[in-house]
């Protein structure tokens, strides 16, 4: 056998070895992660899923076809797949987490007043929702950075929240105690971002059938109404504020909200505030279409 044959299948050989012992390792660290979020999920409903994988690449872990059966005995919940992209598995609150659940069934042929108006904007039989939730918490500087708490549903729309926060403890020892620390809590920055599907447009459809006019017709009158306040108000953040939302109603794609105060202030002094513009000028709020 030839030198470049020996060192081929040598080559090979490692290759395949490499590739179980990376398998091999994924496998652990998805079913460590499963366990673990299977671990808080169990606080308050038993968990099923049907298949359990790993991103080789990203590590990802992915658990699909889930059942959750809540403690107080309502009605089971089914979850398309759980994505855990990160967590902190050495914390009881972890000190950082990333992961996305998709697919949360909402059952909408249940009686009650909520899942009746859902079926008013279109949806029938079942409403399909996302969360999202990715933070990191140093615990050192006492620093929450919240990169996305997200919710939104297929067909219908999506908020994303991020915000900063400091002198915050979230030991599990001190947590009761943030209901009455709150006050100290320091405030940086946040976001707020909506992105519509179809939702907006179900919204005026209702609100036309509601007012027995076509809806083509509601929406010039919404966007009228929202004219005839620019022209009257005198405030340059509420008038440019109206203008976004009016582009927003025109053609809603896109609507967001950004705090970002030239420094950072206490949620305390932020609540004394009971003047709309001292806030908004506090705070620097800023609309945008």
């Amino acid at each position: 056998m030839k030198k470049k044959q020996i060192i081929g299948i040598s080559i090979v050989v490692v290759l395949i070895a490499a590739y179980f012992v990376i398998t091999m390792y994924a496998s652990h660290v998805a079913k460590e992660r499963a366990d673990l979020v299977m671990a808080k999920i169990a606080n308050f409903a038993d968990v099923d899923y049907k298949k359990l994988s790993v991103d080789l690449l990203e590590m990802d872990v992915r658990i699909s076809d889930i059942l959750l059966s809540p403690a107080n005995g309502e009605e089971k919940i089914k979850i398309d797949e759980i994505i855990i992209h990160d967590i902190d598995n050495k914390s009881d609150i972890p000190a950082f987490l990333s992961v996305s659940i998709n697919g949360i069934e909402l059952n909408l042929q249940e009686s009650g007043e909520e899942t009746r108006r859902i079926r008013e904007l279109g949806y029938t039989d079942k409403l399909l929702v996302n969360l999202k939730a990715d933070y990191i918490y140093e615990k050192g500087k006492k620093e929450l950075n919240v990169k996305k708490i997200g919710i939104g549903a297929d067909d219908a729309g999506e908020i994303n929240i991020s915000f900063n926060l400091g002198n915050i403890d979230l030991n599990p020892e001190q947590i009761l105690g943030l209901l009455f620390m709150y006050p100290q809590i320091i405030f940086y920055k946040a976001r707020v971002t909506y992105e519509d599907e179809s939702l907006v447009e179900r919204l005026i459809k209702l609100g036309a059938k509601e007012k027995n006019i076509d809806a083509a017709e509601f929406k010039m009158s919404l966007i009228q109404g929202i004219k005839e306040e620019i022209e009257k108000e005198n405030d340059d953040f509420i008038k440019k504020a109206l203008v976004e939302i009016k582009k927003f109603i025109d053609d809603p794609k896109k609507l967001s909200i950004s705090v970002s105060p030239s420094k950072p202030y206490p949620l305390g002094l932020i609540m004394r505030l009971n003047n709309v513009k001292e806030v908004i000028k506090l705070l620097n709020i800023r609309i945008k279409s």
